[in-house]
């Protein structure tokens, strides 16, 4: 029986090699349920989350869009769907003896049902394992066996793995999803067994996208912390079309601060923060509340910006990353949900190549104070000392005009960016 189980084994793993599905091959957008209600969440939520993404109540361009019009398709459930307990005589926590998960079905009492109404709504449902609330200790085949028979069964199109259970090991997520499901499953690993991909081959990422950070938290230096952790992995050559860095879900117009954050981040904030998620190839996961019309229209000329979309989304050979840090410090507080308070360069300079002969720039102002930015263009990956650019405002989406050898952005104020794209004349 033991050798029957190892040659199983070992025949996923061959096939784990030659696996790439053609998920993520552009960096996934949706939403996550976590930033905003973590535990209060239930099947209601969910489904008037799914409603809000799919909506086309507001305008785009004068055309009325949804989020989903734009791309935001993976919407997904977090923690807390489980019903905590003790089962079976190794007493696990949410697995019941034969390593079935147990649903709260006074929360959700159809899995299938919701998803259901997220596929006849244009979207794909994202489900949530290996679970922080009461972790479980099971490790066994059984329980991963049952984990993904439960959510194929239940009709979901991606898998986000925590990392606090035993469930530990991703490329047996893989294999066992590859070859039980007759449709491709998106995998988001979260801190689960080896964090990063282990080279730059796709049979070395056994996941699709992968946590880069720490836990986000609603504060700019929390947002600065998670940022940094991108470009030693975009310099390896490791987020790249179906396997992206991700420094977590996006903090956007975020409301639920804990009791433990100063203040709400301003708009502006916000701004600024999904442009750096957007021009390092990053997930654009949103994590507020949707049906909360005010904070969507605070956010609407931002998240639906067509081209700080496309400059996530298109891939001319690398993935972003930061090409210039100022010598001079800014101190901020708190940091995160466990880092008090740090300092990090008070400006910073990101770059993207983009298609025909294009770079996306986005020059950042970390500092207290509104300031100029200049950008001299022979610093920049790609461009050339003294041939003249067209230099658009993507914010704004005008052009400025043309310049040769550099270009200044005026009076940017604290948390503010430009972002821009230059392209020959």
């Amino acid at each position: 029986k033991m050798a029957a189980l190892y040659l199983w084994l070992a025949a996923l793993c061959v096939a784990a090699l030659a696996d790439d599905n053609g998920l993520a091959r552009t960096p996934p957008m949706g939403w996550r349920s976590w930033n905003f209600y973590q535990c209060n969440i239930n099947q209601g939520i969910m489904e008037a989350s799914f409603r809000a993404l799919a909506a086309r109540t507001r305008m785009v361009d004068g055309v009325p869009t949804s989020l989903t019009d734009l791309g935001y398709v993976d919407a997904g459930l977090d923690d807390c769907w489980q019903l905590c307990g003790q089962y079976g005589p190794d007493k696990y926590t949410y697995h019941n003896a034969s390593g079935w998960p147990q649903v709260n079905l006074n929360l959700f009492p159809s899995m299938s049902g919701m998803v259901s109404l997220a596929h006849s709504l244009g979207l794909r449902a994202g489900f949530y394992s290996n679970n922080c609330k009461c972790k479980d200790h099971c490790s066994s085949l059984d329980c991963f066996q049952s984990d993904v028979k439960a959510i194929l069964g239940w009709g979901f199109d991606s898998v986000k793995l925590d990392g606090c259970g035993q469930e530990e090991n991703v490329t047996l997520w893989r294999n066992l999803f590859n070859t039980t499901s007759t449709y491709p499953m998106m995998i988001e690993n979260c801190h689960n067994g080896p964090n990063v991909p282990w080279g730059t081959d796709p049979a070395q990422c056994p996941f699709h996208m992968y946590r880069s950070s720490t836990d986000i938290a609603p504060c700019w230096g929390s947002i600065l912390a998670n940022i940094q952790t991108v470009p030693p992995l975009a310099a390896a050559g490791l987020t790249y079309p179906g396997c992206w860095a991700y420094p977590d879900m996006l903090e956007v117009m975020q409301t639920n601060l804990q009791g433990r954050m100063p203040a709400p981040m301003s708009v502006t904030e916000s701004r600024t923060h999904f442009g750096m998620w957007a021009i390092v190839s990053s997930p654009l996961i949103l994590g507020f509340d949707v049906t909360n019309g005010s904070l969507v229209d605070a956010a609407w000329p931002f998240i639906t910006n067509r081209e700080a979309i496309a400059i996530n989304q298109q891939w001319a050979g690398f993935s972003g990353t930061i090409f210039h840090s100022s010598t001079e410090q800014t101190f901020f507080k708190p940091c995160g949900w466990w880092l008090p308070n740090c300092t990090f360069p008070s400006v910073q300079y990101f770059y993207k190549p983009q298609p025909k002969n294009t770079v996306a720039v986005m020059l950042v102002n970390n500092a207290n104070n509104t300031q100029d930015l200049p950008l001299t263009f022979s610093t920049v990956p790609g461009l050339q000392a003294g041939t003249p650019y067209v230099v658009r405002d993507v914010w704004r989406r005008l052009d400025l005009g043309v310049f040769a050898g550099s270009f200044v952005a005026r009076a940017v104020g604290s948390r503010d960016s430009a972002l821009l794209t230059i392209r020959p004349e």
